[in-house]
Order: C-alpha cells, then sequence, then structure tokens
C-alpha cells in the first residue's frame, strides 16, 4: 500500500498554497508548513474515471507500487491483517548522494455509509523490525489518500502526507523533492487506475455510487 515516503491533519483550505498544476493530467499540487517541522506537508489532486474500488485494488497491489509511485524501487507487504489493515515495507530510491530511505507503514481502509467516500489511511509503523546500515530509515509519516465519487463515473482523488525523512537532509532539498513526488505519483496513478485488473476488481467492502 502506498506511500511515496514521505501529518496528516485538518487544516483550513487557506493554509495551501498552490505549488504546481499540470494542466495536462489535471493535477494540482499544495503544501503547508507543519508546525514544528521544517518539512512541508503536500496535498495532491486529480479526477479520474473508474471505480472506488479501483482505486482501492491499486492501493493494495503491492508489486506494482514501483511502477507509479515515484521513487519506489520495491514494494512488499509484510502482513494482511485484514482485507482493509496491512503492513507494508517500501524503498525509496534518492537522488546521489543522498541514502537511500526505507520505511514501514501501516495501512487501513474505510468507506463513509452516506457519502461513499473512501479514506486509505497511512502511519510509520517502527515495531516491525529494526533498520539497518543500507538505508536510512522513514520514522514518522501521516498520511491518506481520499476517493470522493462525482457525476459522470468520476473519483476526485486527495493524496496528502507529512515525513520527516531522517538523516539530517537540508529542508530546501526536502521540500524540493515534496513537489515531484505526489505530481510524478498522481500521473502513475491515472496511468494504471484504468487497467482491467482494477477496473474488474472486488472488494465487499466497497460500495459503489450509483
Amino acid at each position: 500500500m502506498v506511500l511515496s515516503a514521505l501529518s496528516f491533519s485538518v487544516v483550513a483550505a487557506d493554509d495551501w498554497n498552490e505549488a504546481t498544476y499540470d494542466e495536462e493530467d489535471d493535477i494540482r499540487v499544495y503544501t503547508r508548513h507543519v508546525e514544528g517541522s521544517d518539512t512541508l506537508a503536500f496535498k495532491a489532486i486529480t479526477y479520474v474515471s473508474g471505480s472506488l474500488t479501483a482505486g482501492v485494488a491499486l492501493l493494495q497491489d503491492a508489486p506494482r507500487t514501483k511502477d507509479w509511485v515515484f521513487n519506489c524501487k520495491i514494494m512488499e507487504e509484510i502482513e494482511l491483517i485484514s482485507d482493509t489493515q496491512g503492513i507494508y515495507y517500501m524503498i525509496t530510491n534518492m537522488p546521489w548522494p543522498v541514502k537511500d530511505r526505507d520505511s514501514i507503514t501501516e495501512t487501513r481502509v474505510s468507506q463513509d455509509q452516506e457519502s461513499l467516500v473512501v479514506r486509505v489511511d497511512m502511519k510509520a509503523r517502527n515495531d516491525v523490525f529494526p533498520s539497518n546500515d543500507d538505508f536510512i530509515r522513514i520514522r514518522e509519516m501521516n498520511g491518506y489518500w481520499l476517493f470522493t465519487p462525482k457525476e459522470g463515473n468520476q473519483i476526485e482523488v486527495i493524496y496528502e502526507a507529512h515525513a520527516d525523512p531522517g538523516g539530517g537532509l537540508p529542508s530546501w532539498l526536502v521540500n524540493s523533492f515534496l513537489v515531484d513526488a505526489p505530481l510524478n505519483t498522481l500521473r502513475g496513478f491515472r496511468q494504471l487506475i484504468g487497467e482491467e485488473i482494477y477496473q474488474k476488481a472486488n472488494r465487499a467492502f466497497i460500495r459503489e455510487a450509483k
């Protein structure tokens, strides 16, 4: 489950500053300051054709994550706790000479039974297995994906996250990464969600809009 390795909190809309807009793919990326952190939070928004189930199925397909999440080298499922909850391990490629990062993330899928909005929450886990010298462990990360059904078989997709990448990286380097990561991740999401394997996926815990 996903995660560009990069805390979620409810904030007013005017706390966000638009960082970039990809007109061709209709992707907007926003950033904001987080109290007590030198690292910005990001929020990326786009619209896709398809089902809520397709979005969840794509997020839960760990082996395919490297094909669409920005700079993901590998994603592995550690434990499938239930149909809606899992623990995943990911390695993120970083530009030379920065050391690659790894992370362990717990994800949980929920759906509002009235609005049918689907939310996939993500948080870092530091109690699964220890880090090693090959990577710097991302120990602080919170985020979510939000799928909101719209008219015309459209889904509004929101991807928001905040993390401390560790390792004493300069904040300007991290914050520049925080625009490219969600932008390219949503580009990849848009490309893959239309695949038949996801459009025909079944998740009994997801209700679709009629």
